[in-house]
């Protein structure tokens, strides 16, 4: 156990004086069923946890056509298959065929011999849904983020009660939008994570505030500490986010991504540099996690580790264009757009949707196939309704509070 993690144990034993009940923080079970089965588990906890009925969440807005980036991260699958030397991507020796089913492929990017979130939680791949629509340039798209007048962010917090958060929504600006639902709480919004730590004073120790805090080392995981100021801040704010959750305070947080817009960043040669950053930041990110155990609940009486009970969105303005790297352009063909979600394996892993040279072809939302006659609101709805379910922890009723949208087809049967 690193030093991070003794002292979160010690600081979750303090968590009462504060008038808080978090559970104290052990360390995992060995594995007992899919899809929430801890790798790193390692002995047995003495008190029978409550049944985790939500998982965290951080959803990342990736604003300004900053969502580009993630494209380096996972791919689209013909920028692999296909590669040519025009194409958005730098390498396809940098991407690892990472997808288990042949009709929803996935490619994710290499650190080392292995991929990001490889081996990192039981069902680390992220799903891909071609959704919504192309919203070049603002920070706060919609298309994807809001459905049926709800907002994901927002119904994804109302849906974490029992996960009892100090603060149960946190947005770092300028990210958003956190939306409206039934139910949801209010957001405290802050500009940085001594402003997080900040809205925690007086319901949080001393010692927790230390735990909260990222520190020289913990963010030299995340990246050098010598990079960019978009990348050390986007490195600070998943690394807090990962000590909150790991302390239980923070249900949700939504967080901007670069919000800069890299159309030369394979002109100027700084694309591999910022997509390798890229890739450890958010490898690093569940890493920490995994070190961790749900301090609320747990699954079938055994704990669950805070990387298995943790969803992250991407969504963004523009991906751009993966087919021409040169100025690397705003459009999309068919206006295309997509979210990124890891569920735990609530949802199936891979692309939903097809996105090639000659075109889109969407999917459809019941069966998951490709579908000509799919709409980008469809596939919408089905992300947005997918994201809700990983979040559920696969409870369908509690989803049908927020969204009629059909999504049968993205779910794990």
């Amino acid at each position: 156990m690193h030093t991070k993690a003794l002292l979160f144990a010690i600081g979750a034993a303090s968590f009462a004086h504060v008038g808080c009940s978090a559970e104290p923080l052990g360390p995992e079970l060995d594995p007992q069923a899919s899809p929430d089965d801890d790798t790193a588990a390692s002995a047995v906890t003495t008190t029978a946890l409550a049944e985790c009925t939500a998982q965290r969440a951080v959803h990342i807005v990736a604003g300004l056509g900053s969502l580009a980036w993630y494209t380096q991260v996972w791919p689209v699958p013909a920028v692999i298959t296909g590669f040519q030397p025009a194409y958005a991507y730098d390498a396809p020796a940098n991407a690892k065929s990472v997808g288990t089913d042949a009709a929803h492929p996935l490619y994710a990017r290499r650190i080392g011999t292995r991929a990001v979130w490889e081996g990192t939680g039981t069902a680390p791949q992220p799903s891909v849904f071609l959704a919504g629509l192309n919203e070049t340039h603002t920070a706060t798209p919609t298309s994807i983020l809001t459905n049926q007048g709800v907002g994901l962010a927002a119904a994804g917090a109302a849906l974490q009660t029992s996960l009892a958060p100090v603060i149960p929504a946190l947005v770092f600006t300028p990210a958003g939008p956190y939306g409206t639902a039934a139910g949801a709480p209010a957001a405290v919004t802050v500009t940085s994570v001594d402003g997080a730590i900040a809205a925690l004073q007086g319901k949080i120790t001393p010692a927790q505030e230390q735990m909260l805090r990222p520190s020289a080392a913990q963010l030299a995981r995340y990246t050098p500490l010598n990079a960019s100021a978009a990348e050390l801040t986007l490195a600070s704010r998943l690394a807090f986010t990962a000590n909150a959750f790991g302390l239980g305070l923070v249900g949700t947080a939504v967080i901007p991504g670069y919000n800069d817009d890299p159309h030369n960043a394979f002109d100027s040669g700084t694309a591999t540099t910022r997509a390798n950053r890229l890739a450890t930041t958010m490898d690093a990110f569940y890493a920490d996690l995994a070190v961790f155990t749900e301090s609320r609940c747990g699954r079938a009486g055994a704990a669950l580790s805070v990387a298995n009970n943790t969803v992250v969105t991407v969504v963004g303005d523009t991906p751009k264009n993966p087919f021409a790297r040169a100025g690397w352009g705003d459009g999309t063909l068919g206006a295309s757009n997509w979210m990124y979600l890891r569920s735990n394996g609530f949802t199936r892993p891979g692309w939903f949707g097809q996105y090639i040279p000659s075109g889109r072809t969407n999917f459809n939302p019941s069966t998951g196939a490709l579908d000509p006659a799919a709409t980008n609101a469809t596939g919408a709805g089905a992300a947005f309704a997918g994201a809700l379910y990983a979040i559920a922890r696969g409870n369908q009723a509690a989803v049908a509070q927020y969204t009629s949208a059909p999504y049968a087809g993205v779910i794990q049967p």
